[in-house]
């Protein structure tokens, strides 16, 4: 079987050089750092949040789109962690693999209280 390398798409920033023109010179593509084409989904993603993170340090209030576009990551994510939640809840009862990923999806998602068991003080009953 070969596996296939992932492409990813081009740049069109820059036009696949990774560099823009400036008045003092090239500089890296602020849109794909540099590299010519564009990074995963999650790392545009990570880009993106930290772009807002700092901007809130700095006293930037988001505007609109920003707003709009977390919110759907938000959303996005949730559901991401609910369908995983409820395929956790499906896996047999012994299988410890199955029980922490219950436990790690809903201390994202707080859908249960959680309350130490009497068999096993350090971990949360679901």
């Amino acid at each position: 079987m070969a596996i296939a390398m992932t492409t990813f798409p081009a740049c069109s920033t820059c036009m696949t050089t990774g560099e823009i023109p400036t008045d003092f010179g090239p500089v890296d593509c602020p849109d794909c750092g540099g590299a010519g084409h564009l990074p995963s989904r999650a790392v545009l993603v990570e880009w993106r949040s930290r772009d807002l993170e700092r901007g809130l340090a700095r006293g930037r209030t988001p505007n609109a789109a920003d707003l709009t576009w977390l919110l759907a990551e938000l959303r996005t994510a949730r559901n991401a962690l609910n369908e995983i939640l409820a395929l956790a809840h499906d896996l047999d009862q012994s299988d410890g693999i199955g029980t922490s990923i219950r436990f790690a999806a809903n201390r994202a998602l707080g859908f249960y209280e959680s309350t130490p068991s009497p068999t096993t003080p350090d971990e949360p009953r679901v």
